[in-house]
């Protein structure tokens, strides 16, 4: 299969993507992510004109129908695992009806609730919750599709997009398909860092709006997502401006796309800024008294929480890969185990092939990575107690593991025919443990639901206490094409995308960026010349 224009690129990509969240949103049962509830009570108030609600010590008072109200008093399975989904008592009296309830989300960032909880303001039965759901699935895949297709308008982009396979965990899909903005925010974010590398990495005149205007909605949408969210965003922006000169960067600015990007950035930010500064939701459960959020370790000396929270990075690791439910589903140990070894691959080919600003760039984004988390926690712990989890660090591990394969990407000439074999090879090996990966997760994470965590495989084909609407067997049949469909496409994108690419000019230099401005440069050189492949046309 081909892709002859980038929009269509665009479009399978947005598609598939939906489709697999959207599968996680049916077989996941309602209530059964990280405090959805409090986020589905959150979007149905908000949409509704409910910002905030009234403060109290169970979470903020709202007005809500009853079938989101009551998705509280389904959580019967969180923490157990052997407890399957058939717990769940059936709605009693009207769902429709406009009843109080309460969310400890009160004070969050109403963008994000705003375009997902809509839904629930036309459906008076649980098909609403699952219509949020889609809604987040869709907003999250949109801009990991602007991701896709970013990366497709580099010289060659077929290591890049297999790195967007790893950085598309299987716990990114799980959340995607839930009413919760960590999906959103992680996408968001990749797609403006994403932006940013193909400005300083493979400049191109006719694709610097477009790239701009990815880099601007990007930042905004996942600015307003969470409290942390700004600081994410700062860094996708900054730190692929350590690969370019000063020289460089004052080219870019003279750019009016830039500067409409700059302009459009700060109004989102900004306004994202002044909700956090005037809800004070980071620091609620510190300076509220008799606040509704408590958690152990307060009082704990900051540096104390640094050091703890560095010692369990692999830990927190686990629950950014795979740890579905209410982080209390751990995918399988081989899910883990490939992630280990293509981040390790990732990680170690970086350090030695990489010299000079791309090293920089490189280790900046793996100090970001290692080290942010156990500042923030140290910074928190004393008055707020130990509230890190591994799916808060989703953004920075997406950044780190395609920015290093940018810039990895980036130094490789492979002219020759056994070259690019091995290339090809190696993404074919990529999407292929991906797929598998995915696969195995959703399978586990159904069966947990459907007969119990470690129950027997032919029970959940063929008898399970729970299922989702449609049966088990359809929705593992649905899940398998779509993951094999992505891996085959992903692959041959990236295939014929490399094939297209013109060969590095001589003399082409492939450890550091050019030390003179070259965004506005005449169309020479393999740079430029990669507007002319098919990748490089518009959206």
């Amino acid at each position: 299969m081909s892709f002859p224009r980038a929009r269509t690129l665009f479009w399978v990509s947005w598609l598939l993507a939906s489709l697999l969240s959207i599968a996680w949103a049916i077989a996941t049962p309602v209530a059964a992510s990280p405090d959805e509830p409090a986020h589905m009570v959150k979007a149905a108030s908000v949409v509704r004109g409910q910002f905030v609600g009234e403060p109290s010590s169970l979470g903020h008072i709202v007005q809500v129908p009853n079938y989101v109200a009551v998705t509280h008093a389904e959580t019967c399975f969180a923490f157990k695992p052997g407890v399957t989904a058939d717990c769940v008592d059936a709605l009693a009296g009207d769902g429709g009806a406009i009843v109080d309830s309460t969310t400890t989300a009160g004070l969050y960032n109403p963008v994000y609730y705003l375009l997902v909880g809509w839904p629930s303001l036309i459906f008076g039965t649980e098909f609403g919750l699952y219509a949020m759901r889609a809604m987040s699935a869709v907003l999250f895949s949109l801009f990991l599709a602007l991701t896709v297709v970013t990366v497709s308008g580099w010289r060659r982009p077929a290591l890049p997009l297999a790195a967007l396979a790893v950085a598309t965990a299987p716990m990114l899909l799980f959340l995607g398909g839930s009413v919760n903005p960590n999906a959103v925010e992680t996408s968001a974010t990749l797609a403006a860092f994403a932006g940013m590398l193909g400005v300083v990495l493979h400049p191109s005149r006719s694709l610097l709006a477009q790239r701009s205007m990815i880099v601007l909605a990007g930042s905004v949408v996942a600015a307003n997502t969470r409290g942390l969210s700004m600081l994410w965003v700062f860094l996708a922006i900054a730190l692929p401006l350590v690969l370019a000169s000063w020289a460089e960067i004052r080219e870019l600015l003279r750019q009016r796309p830039v500067q409409w990007a700059i302009g459009g950035t700060a109004v989102g930010v900004g306004f994202a800024l002044v909700w956090l500064l005037r809800s004070n939701s980071l620091t609620a459960a510190v300076e509220l008294e008799d606040n509704f959020q408590t958690f152990p370790g307060v009082g704990t000396h900051p540096i104390a929480g640094f050091l703890m929270t560095l010692r369990d990075t692999f830990g927190y690791a686990q629950g950014m890969i795979g740890n579905f439910g209410w982080l209390d589903t751990p995918a399988p140990l081989g899910v883990y185990f490939i992630w280990s070894v293509l981040c390790g691959a990732i990680l170690l080919a970086g350090f030695a092939v990489l010299r000079g600003r791309r090293a920089v760039f490189a280790a900046a984004l793996a100090a970001c990575f290692f080290l942010l988390p156990p500042v923030i926690q140290g910074a928190y712990i004393t008055g707020g107690g130990i509230i890190w989890q591994g799916r808060y660090n989703l953004p920075l591990f997406a950044m780190a593991v395609l920015g290093v394969v940018a810039v990895i990407s980036a130094g490789i000439r492979a002219e020759g025919a056994a070259a690019r074999s091995v290339l090809l090879r190696l993404g074919l090996i990529v999407w292929l443990l991906w797929a598998i990966a995915q696969f195995a997760s959703f399978a586990d994470a159904m069966r947990r639901y459907a007969v119990g965590a470690g129950g027997a495989w032919k029970q959940l084909l063929t008898a399970p206490d729970w299922a989702p609407p449609g049966g088990t067997l359809p929705w593992l049949a649905v899940f398998a094409v779509l993951v094999c469909a992505t891996a085959w496409l992903g692959w041959s994108a990236g295939r014929r995308l490399d094939a297209a690419a013109p060969p590095a000019a001589p003399g082409t230099p492939t450890d550091t960026p050019s030390s003179a401005p070259h965004v506005m440069r005449p169309p020479s050189g393999p740079d430029a010349a990669a507007e002319l492949t098919p990748a490089g046309t518009g959206l």
